[in-house]
Parts: structure tokens; C-alpha cells; sequence
């Protein structure tokens, strides 16, 4: 009698980090490598920025829609934001929760600071809209303002990464730690549920 394998249960991965830290980098690279659909708040706000309310708060919730609607297709996904804020990170929780998914966080801040400044004031040369942070002078006022808006506890699996190393050792390292958080989590699951 044939018996339909035991479906893994998705994984949501967030990435989190300031502006130019490298995480859409990474998480591009990563849903490449993973075959997991990518939902980026900035496509997001790029395109809803002036012509709509709060386009900030508005891009956030459709991410988080959008990642809702794979977790219900039993799809992995991989939002990709600065994760700034604990209300985005609750959401995200309680998503994961909702859909039975493994929420799984990865944290980028590059060690190397020249590098950092090098990424965001080259941005200036791709014509980006105006949300995105493209002057180190600009983005050094903000950045104490945002790193304490970003300190909250967070109660998930995080893998910290210093994304001033090469990107292929970052992708090596983030998709291994995503199979052995899965992994531990399915022998757990069936531990409890033999």
C-alpha cells in the first residue's frame, strides 16, 4: 500500500539588517540556491512610494501577505527587509505560527566598515528611488536611531552573519544552518509525535 511521504513543514526565513549590510544580497543568492519564492519590501515600496499613505507600513503588510499566501500553499519563502521593528517581527511570528512554518532569522552587519560605506554611497550611481539609502553621512545620523528600534528580543532560531565575507562562503554557511534547523526540528516533531 502506498503511502504519501511526510511533508516537510515550510520555513520562512526573514533576513534582517540595516540598509547596505548585504542581506538583499544574500537573500537574492539564497533563493536562487533554494528555489524558495523571495519577497522584497523594497520591490514593495518602490513602487506603492508616493502614491499611497504610509508607503513604509503598507509594504511591510504586503510582504507579509504575500509570505502568508506561500506558508498556505505549504511553500518556503524568504522575506527580505531590515526588520527594523518588533511589530514586523511579531507578524512574522504569528504567521509562522498560523501556518505551522519554521520562522528562521539571519542577521547581516558587515565587519568592515569602509566596505559598508563603499556599498550604500555607491548606490548613488543605480538611480534608486529616494527611500533607499545611497549617502553614509545620512545613513550614520539614522543608524543609532535604528539600532536601538531593532534591539528587541527575538525568541527564534537567528544566525548572525558578517557579510563582509565573500558571498558564496555566506550562502555555504545560511542554506547548511537552514537544513540543520529544519532538520532538528523535524526529529523533534517526530520525537513528540511518534
Amino acid at each position: 500500500m502506498w503511502c504519501a511521504p511526510v511533508a516537510e513543514r515550510p520555513a520562512l526565513v526573514a533576513l534582517k539588517g540595516l540598509p547596505g549590510s548585504g542581506k538583499s544580497t544574500l537573500a537574492r543568492a539564497l533563493s536562487q540556491r533554494l528555489g524558495w519564492p523571495l519577497i522584497d519590501k523594497d520591490d514593495i515600496k518602490d513602487l506603492i512610494d508616493g502614491f499611497a499613505a504610509e508607503s513604509g507600513r503598507l509594504s511591510y503588510a504586503v510582504m507579509l501577505r504575500i509570505a502568508e499566501r506561500q506558508l498556505e500553499q505549504g511553500l518556503s519563502a524568504i522575506c527580505d527587509s531590515p526588520l527594523t521593528y518588533a511589530n514586523v517581527y511579531r507578524d512574522l511570528r504569528a504567521i509562522a505560527a498560523r501556518h505551522d512554518a519554521t520562522l528562521l532569522l539571519i542577521g547581516c552587519q558587515p565587519s568592515d566598515e569602509a566596505a559598508w560605506q563603499r556599498r550604500i554611497d555607491g548606490r548613488r550611481a543605480l538611480n534608486l528611488p529616494s527611500h533607499h539609502q545611497t549617502d553614509w553621512q545620512r545613513f550614520r545620523a539614522l543608524r543609532p536611531v535604528w539600532e536601538v528600534d531593532a534591539a528587541y528580543p527575538i525568541a527564534t532560531p537567528l544566525l548572525a552573519l558578517d557579510s563582509a565575507r565573500p558571498l558564496p562562503d555566506l550562502v555555504v554557511e545560511a542554506t547548511d544552518w537552514i537544513s540543520a534547523q529544519r532538520r532538528a526540528l523535524q526529529q523533534h516533531d517526530h520525537h513528540a509525535h511518534p
